[in-house]
Protein backbone atom coordinates (compact mmCIF):
# COMPACT_ATOMS: atom_id res chain seq x y z
CA UNK A 1 0.00 0.00 0.00
CA UNK A 2 1.51 3.60 -1.06
CA UNK A 3 0.48 6.17 1.25
CA UNK A 4 -0.12 9.86 -0.23
CA UNK A 5 -0.02 13.66 0.48
CA UNK A 6 -3.85 13.52 1.05
CA UNK A 7 -3.68 10.53 3.39
CA UNK A 8 -5.62 8.57 1.63
CA UNK A 9 -3.97 5.04 0.64
CA UNK A 10 -3.92 3.52 -2.78
CA UNK A 11 -3.15 -0.10 -4.10
CA UNK A 12 0.28 -0.70 -5.53
CA UNK A 13 -0.08 -2.90 -8.55
CA UNK A 14 1.42 -3.07 -12.25
CA UNK A 15 -0.60 -0.73 -13.53
CA UNK A 16 -1.41 1.87 -10.26
CA UNK A 17 2.01 3.33 -9.10
CA UNK A 18 4.80 2.84 -11.75
CA UNK A 19 7.55 4.96 -11.33
CA UNK A 20 7.80 7.17 -14.89
CA UNK A 21 10.72 9.66 -14.98
CA UNK A 22 10.69 11.10 -11.62
CA UNK A 23 6.76 10.45 -11.13
CA UNK A 24 4.40 7.79 -10.14
CA UNK A 25 1.31 7.41 -12.57
CA UNK A 26 -2.02 6.77 -10.26
CA UNK A 27 -4.92 5.47 -12.29
CA UNK A 28 -6.98 8.19 -10.72
CA UNK A 29 -5.42 10.48 -12.79
CA UNK A 30 -6.48 8.84 -15.41
CA UNK A 31 -9.57 10.27 -16.63
CA UNK A 32 -12.60 9.00 -19.54
CA UNK A 33 -12.69 10.44 -22.76
CA UNK A 34 -15.13 12.06 -24.66
CA UNK A 35 -15.84 11.11 -27.93
CA UNK A 36 -14.03 14.18 -29.18
CA UNK A 37 -11.69 13.59 -27.53
CA UNK A 38 -10.98 9.82 -28.77
CA UNK A 39 -11.50 10.86 -32.06
CA UNK A 40 -8.79 13.80 -31.82
CA UNK A 41 -6.42 11.37 -30.45
CA UNK A 42 -7.25 8.38 -33.02
CA UNK A 43 -6.12 11.00 -35.95
CA UNK A 44 -3.11 11.94 -34.47
CA UNK A 45 -2.51 8.48 -33.95
CA UNK A 46 -2.91 7.91 -38.05
CA UNK A 47 -0.92 11.12 -38.36
CA UNK A 48 2.13 10.69 -35.89
CA UNK A 49 2.61 6.80 -35.62
CA UNK A 50 5.19 5.32 -37.95
CA UNK A 51 3.78 4.35 -41.06
CA UNK A 52 4.04 0.29 -39.88
CA UNK A 53 2.74 0.72 -36.43
CA UNK A 54 -0.39 2.94 -37.69
CA UNK A 55 -2.61 -0.25 -37.66
CA UNK A 56 -1.48 -1.58 -34.32
CA UNK A 57 -1.31 1.09 -32.64
CA UNK A 58 -5.12 1.84 -33.65
CA UNK A 59 -6.30 -1.98 -32.75
CA UNK A 60 -4.43 -2.00 -29.85
CA UNK A 61 -6.44 1.20 -28.90
CA UNK A 62 -9.63 0.00 -30.52
CA UNK A 63 -10.01 -3.58 -28.41
CA UNK A 64 -8.93 -1.39 -25.37
CA UNK A 65 -12.35 0.64 -25.30
CA UNK A 66 -14.62 -1.83 -26.62
CA UNK A 67 -14.25 -4.09 -24.67
CA UNK A 68 -13.04 -2.32 -21.28
CA UNK A 69 -9.55 -4.37 -20.86
CA UNK A 70 -7.04 -3.22 -19.19
CA UNK A 71 -3.57 -3.13 -20.93
CA UNK A 72 -2.05 -6.70 -19.62
CA UNK A 73 -4.91 -7.95 -21.27
CA UNK A 74 -4.55 -6.55 -24.32
CA UNK A 75 -1.04 -7.08 -24.77
CA UNK A 76 -0.99 -10.58 -24.03
CA UNK A 77 -3.82 -11.35 -26.72
CA UNK A 78 -3.13 -14.18 -29.41
CA UNK A 79 -3.84 -14.21 -33.56
CA UNK A 80 -6.57 -17.24 -32.39
CA UNK A 81 -8.46 -14.69 -30.13
CA UNK A 82 -9.25 -12.40 -33.00
CA UNK A 83 -8.90 -14.77 -35.97
CA UNK A 84 -11.88 -16.01 -37.72
CA UNK A 85 -13.96 -14.89 -34.55
CA UNK A 86 -16.76 -12.36 -33.61
CA UNK A 87 -16.34 -13.21 -29.71
CA UNK A 88 -14.07 -15.06 -27.69
CA UNK A 89 -12.91 -16.03 -23.56
CA UNK A 90 -10.07 -14.69 -22.17
CA UNK A 91 -8.66 -15.31 -18.18
CA UNK A 92 -7.98 -11.86 -16.83
CA UNK A 93 -4.13 -11.44 -15.87
CA UNK A 94 -5.08 -9.30 -12.89
CA UNK A 95 -8.21 -11.72 -11.68
CA UNK A 96 -8.04 -15.00 -12.91
CA UNK A 97 -11.59 -14.73 -14.02
CA UNK A 98 -13.22 -15.31 -17.17
CA UNK A 99 -14.19 -12.60 -19.61
CA UNK A 100 -16.27 -12.65 -22.76
CA UNK A 101 -15.06 -10.07 -25.54
CA UNK A 102 -16.84 -9.16 -28.54
CA UNK A 103 -15.36 -8.23 -31.61
CA UNK A 104 -18.35 -6.97 -33.75
CA UNK A 105 -17.15 -2.92 -32.66
CA UNK A 106 -13.77 -3.67 -33.97
CA UNK A 107 -14.02 -5.97 -36.94
CA UNK A 108 -12.66 -3.32 -39.42
CA UNK A 109 -9.43 -2.50 -37.28
CA UNK A 110 -8.37 -6.39 -36.74
CA UNK A 111 -9.12 -7.40 -40.75
CA UNK A 112 -6.89 -4.22 -41.27
CA UNK A 113 -4.09 -5.43 -39.15
CA UNK A 114 -4.05 -8.78 -39.99
CA UNK A 115 -3.54 -8.44 -43.80
CA UNK A 116 -0.78 -6.71 -42.60
CA UNK A 117 0.90 -9.23 -40.00
CA UNK A 118 3.24 -11.94 -41.18
CA UNK A 119 2.46 -14.66 -37.95
CA UNK A 120 3.32 -17.76 -38.18
CA UNK A 121 0.45 -19.56 -36.70
CA UNK A 122 -2.52 -18.58 -34.30
CA UNK A 123 -0.54 -19.13 -30.90
CA UNK A 124 1.77 -16.06 -32.29
CA UNK A 125 1.25 -12.89 -29.85
CA UNK A 126 -1.56 -10.27 -31.64
CA UNK A 127 0.87 -7.63 -30.72
CA UNK A 128 4.70 -8.76 -30.95
CA UNK A 129 6.97 -7.64 -28.78
CA UNK A 130 10.22 -7.96 -26.35
CA UNK A 131 8.15 -8.48 -23.09
CA UNK A 132 8.16 -12.73 -23.16
CA UNK A 133 7.38 -12.46 -26.79
CA UNK A 134 4.36 -9.48 -26.75
CA UNK A 135 4.53 -5.90 -26.80
CA UNK A 136 4.51 -4.48 -22.67
CA UNK A 137 2.51 -2.62 -20.97
CA UNK A 138 4.62 -0.10 -20.37
CA UNK A 139 4.99 0.29 -24.18
CA UNK A 140 1.32 0.67 -25.13
CA UNK A 141 1.55 3.42 -22.39
CA UNK A 142 4.63 5.70 -23.90
CA UNK A 143 2.50 5.22 -27.36
CA UNK A 144 -0.98 6.97 -26.34
CA UNK A 145 0.82 9.29 -23.81
CA UNK A 146 3.07 10.57 -26.97
CA UNK A 147 0.33 10.47 -29.46
CA UNK A 148 -1.82 12.92 -27.18
CA UNK A 149 0.52 15.35 -26.87
CA UNK A 150 1.44 15.65 -30.21
CA UNK A 151 -2.72 16.49 -30.61
CA UNK A 152 -1.54 19.67 -28.45
CA UNK A 153 -4.80 19.55 -26.25
CA UNK A 154 -3.04 19.95 -23.15
CA UNK A 155 -6.39 18.82 -21.51
CA UNK A 156 -6.27 15.44 -23.27
CA UNK A 157 -2.46 14.80 -22.38
CA UNK A 158 -3.09 15.34 -18.99
CA UNK A 159 -5.49 12.49 -18.27
CA UNK A 160 -4.28 10.13 -20.63
CA UNK A 161 -2.74 6.78 -19.94
CA UNK A 162 -3.96 2.61 -20.75
CA UNK A 163 -7.03 2.89 -18.38
CA UNK A 164 -8.46 6.03 -20.02
CA UNK A 165 -9.83 3.63 -22.44
CA UNK A 166 -11.40 1.62 -20.10
CA UNK A 167 -12.82 4.19 -17.85
CA UNK A 168 -14.08 5.55 -21.42
CA UNK A 169 -16.16 2.26 -22.07
CA UNK A 170 -17.95 1.81 -18.50
CA UNK A 171 -18.61 5.66 -18.61
CA UNK A 172 -20.05 5.58 -21.53
CA UNK A 173 -22.14 2.61 -20.43
CA UNK A 174 -23.17 4.25 -17.27
CA UNK A 175 -24.47 7.12 -19.17
CA UNK A 176 -26.08 5.10 -21.89
CA UNK A 177 -28.57 3.96 -18.53
CA UNK A 178 -26.45 0.40 -17.92
CA UNK A 179 -27.41 -0.26 -14.59
CA UNK A 180 -23.61 0.27 -12.34
CA UNK A 181 -24.10 -3.54 -11.34
CA UNK A 182 -23.62 -4.58 -14.39
CA UNK A 183 -20.60 -2.44 -15.21
CA UNK A 184 -19.68 -4.06 -12.27
CA UNK A 185 -19.61 -7.72 -13.21
CA UNK A 186 -18.21 -6.61 -16.51
CA UNK A 187 -15.06 -5.16 -14.70
CA UNK A 188 -15.01 -7.78 -12.45
CA UNK A 189 -14.94 -5.44 -9.79
CA UNK A 190 -15.21 -6.93 -5.93
CA UNK A 191 -18.66 -4.41 -5.45
CA UNK A 192 -20.33 -1.89 -7.06
CA UNK A 193 -19.03 0.67 -5.01
CA UNK A 194 -15.45 0.11 -6.46
CA UNK A 195 -16.73 0.26 -9.91
CA UNK A 196 -18.43 3.85 -8.95
CA UNK A 197 -15.34 4.97 -7.43
CA UNK A 198 -13.22 4.03 -10.36
CA UNK A 199 -15.41 5.54 -12.94
CA UNK A 200 -16.03 8.61 -10.73
CA UNK A 201 -19.65 8.30 -10.61
CA UNK A 202 -19.60 8.23 -6.58
CA UNK A 203 -18.02 11.74 -6.44
CA UNK A 204 -20.44 12.78 -8.53
CA UNK A 205 -22.96 11.78 -6.55
CA UNK A 206 -21.72 12.75 -3.41
CA UNK A 207 -21.40 16.66 -4.81
CA UNK A 208 -24.50 16.69 -6.24
CA UNK A 209 -26.00 15.75 -2.78
CA UNK A 210 -24.21 19.23 -1.10
CA UNK A 211 -24.43 21.24 -4.44
CA UNK A 212 -28.84 21.24 -4.11
CA UNK A 213 -29.02 20.87 -0.08
CA UNK A 214 -31.24 23.78 1.03
CA UNK A 215 -31.77 23.82 4.76
CA UNK A 216 -34.80 25.99 4.20
CA UNK A 217 -36.67 23.71 1.81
Amino acid sequence: MVKTKENRYIPKNKQNGQVKGHKKIWIENVKYLTKAEYQELIAAMRQYSRPHLVKRNVLLTAIALNNGLRASDVVTLRVGHVLNKTRVKIIEQKTGKTKQLFWNNCQTEIQDYLQSYDYQDENDFLFPGNQNGHYSVHGFYQMVVRIARKTGNEQLAAKIGTHSFRKTFGRQLYQNGTDVEIISQLFNHSSQRVTRHYLGIEQEDLDKVVENFNFNL
